[in-house]
Formats: structure tokens, C-alpha cells, sequence
């Protein structure tokens, strides 16, 4: 769907809205996973809170699976006002400042403590790279472990030499380099058919998306690498949020609060059972081999390494709180 396709579809939804209650208040949100997904059920817990403490009088209306704005598109269609409201990750955006990339550099986070570490070390300044472009941050909430899904079981680095890998974002697309694959960029709602086509063989990615997409369907192996907690951020374009009454933005800051708080809890159970699920369904689920965790931590202490470079004195002073 193109630019004008997309916004005269989100004009007519409005303009539906308005017409069902003169007094209600209708945003359009554009998420990228699908309905399944732990993260889209958040978002609908959110909306619905909002929607009660309200009474109605603001209605947000999720459309999960990127199928109003696709993951890359969404910042920008926030950003613009195409729509007030949307869920974005940040690996996605990565081009635009190294901070959008940190939480996805390989064993630089870890654990839910390490993940919540970085995101208190990393969010005055996100909010404020966000805060000039017209944007706010809601929430933000990690995926479970990063691990990786693939057709053929890997024991060794020098498996991923010349393979097909399906890329979200600069740092996946860093680590393709360095360990030799062909990176190519996959949205997560076209993960199955590229895997099913032959686009590609392998991919860095929570359990959770793994059952999300049931991965079974088009891979037979996934590694425990726990390589990183990768987080989705909920933003609200300013004007929008400025433009309702101080009780109803109360509400919507309450929600976020819950949300977030709520999202952590999810993303802690789904990577105690994603993982089961996954084996349940019939694929190898195992843990990595010491030397091959060697290996792959190697990549992550020079891509930790390039990023501080990259940034400066405060991405150096991030690297050594995150791995004191």
C-alpha cells in the first residue's frame, strides 16, 4: 500500500469513527508482529485500559502483522501524524543513531537485569533524540533471549560463511559481515514464505517469534544463544498526545506505566516456555557448544567495540558499566 493509498485509508477510518460517536476519539496503531505475539497482546491490554478509564472517549484500534504501516515505516508515519500512535523496534531504526542499535549488540546485555540496566543507561537520551522529532516514548518492553533459528544445526562460527541470513536491522546485518553470511533484510511478518523460498536459512531471534511464526513449519533447529534482549518502544506522536484533554493523557501514562511493567513479566514467562513450545512442535532446541559461544562472543565484544567508537565518551562509559 502506498504513501497516499495508506493515508487516505487512515482518513477514511477517522472520519468512520467520527461519525459512530461525535464525541469519541479513534487512533489508528500500526504494529509490526502478529496478534499471537506477546507484544501485540500487550499493546491490546494497553488499549483497552485506556479505552475503559476513558469511557470510550479514546478508542485505540491495533492493527498487528504490519498491515497498515510496515515495520520500517512506522517511526516516520508517527512522526508525520499519518498516524498518532505505533510500536516500533528499535534495531529497525539503527541507521539513524547508534543508541537505536545498542540494545541489539550481542552479549552486551544478557539478562532481564542487564536489559533493564541498559535501558535506564540508554533512555534519557533515546526520549531525547525522539523528543526532536516529534515523538514521545510510551514503553518499552524486551524480547525473551536471542537465539538462532535455522534449517541446519550449527556447531561452529564457519557455518554461517556464505548462508543466506535474514537481517532486522544495521546490527544483525553487522554480524552477517563479520561472520562472512549474506545478510538480507526480512520483515517479521514475511519470515515463513522467505525461509519457505530459499531467501533465507537462518535468522538471530527470540523463541517467542519462533512460536509466533511457527518456526517448525519452516526450520528444524534453534540455538539458546541468549545473545541479547532485543526491545520494541510504543511512541505517540507529540501534537496528537498534546491535542487531548491533561486527564485523558494522565490515563494514557498510567497505561504506558502497566504496560511496561506488564510487558517485562511477559517477556520473562515467554522465554521459559517458547522454548518448549518449540520443542514440543518437534525441532531441536539445544544450547550452544563452549567453543561456538567463544566464537560468537568474540563478535560481540568487537561489535560492543565499534559501537563505543561510534558513539564517543558516553558510548564508552555504557560498554564499561554493561560489562563491569
Amino acid at each position: 500500500m502506498n504513501k497516499i493509498l495508506k493515508s487516505a485509508t487512515i482518513a477514511a477510518m477517522t472520519a468512520i469513527a467520527t461519525v459512530s460517536s461525535a464525541f469519541a476519539v479513534e487512533w489508528q496503531m500500526p504494529t509490526p508482529y502478529a496478534e499471537a505475539h506477546f507484544h501485540t497482546r500487550n499493546i491490546q491490554m494497553f488499549a483497552d485500559e485506556v479505552k475503559e478509564k476513558t469511557n470510550g472517549e479514546l478508542v485505540i484500534v491495533v492493527h498487528p502483522n504490519g498491515s497498515l504501516f510496515e515495520m520500517p515505516e512506522i517511526k516516520r508515519a508517527v512522526q508525520q501524524g499519518l498516524v498518532p500512535i505505533g510500536e516500533i523496534n528499535f534495531g529497525a531504526y539503527a541507521n539513524e543513531n547508534p543508541y537505536f542499535a545498542v540494545d541489539t549488540i550481542p552479549f552486551l546485555a544478557t539478562s532481564y537485569d542487564k536489559a533493564h540496566m541498559l535501558w535506564d543507561l540508554t533512555r534519557p537520551k533515546i526520549a531525547a533524540l525522539l523528543d526532536g522529532q516529534n515523538i514521545m516514548p510510551l514503553y518499552s518492553v524486551p524480547f525473551p533471549p536471542m537465539g538462532l533459528i535455522s534449517k541446519e544445526p550449527f556447531t561452529d562460527i564457519s557455518k554461517f560463511k556464505g548462508m543466506r541470513f535474514r537481517s532486522f536491522g544495521k546490527n544483525a546485518s553487522r554480524f552477517g559481515e563479520i561472520v562472512e553470511a549474506v545478510p538480507t533484510v526480512i520483515q517479521a511478518s514475511e519470515v515463513a514464505q522467505a525461509f519457505s523460498l530459499g531467501t533465507v536459512d537462518a535468522m538471530l531471534t527470540s523463541a517467542s517469534t519462533g512460536v509466533a511464526t511457527q518456526a517448525w513449519d519452516y526450520a528444524g533447529y534453534f540455538a539458546e544463544l541468549g545473545m541479547a534482549h532485543a526491545k520494541n518502544l510504543v511512541i505517540v506522536n507529540k501534537d496528537a498526545f498534546n491535542g487531548l484533554s491533561e486527564a485523558t493523557r494522565k490515563i494514557i501514562i498510567e497505561a504506558a506505566q502497566n504496560a511496561e511493567k506488564r510487558g517485562w513479566e511477559f517477556s520473562e514467562e515467554e522465554g521459559k516456555t517458547t522454548s518448549a513450545k518449540l520443542r514440543e512442535a518437534g525441532m531441536t532446541v539445544e544450547k550452544p557448544s563452549p567453543e561456538f559461544a567463544a566464537q560468537l562472543r568474540e563478535v560481540g565484544n568487537q561489535m560492543s567495540r565499534e559501537w563505543a567508537a561510534g558513539v564517543g565518551p558516553d558510548g564508552e562509559a555504557i560498554v564499561n558499566e554493561m560489562t563491569k
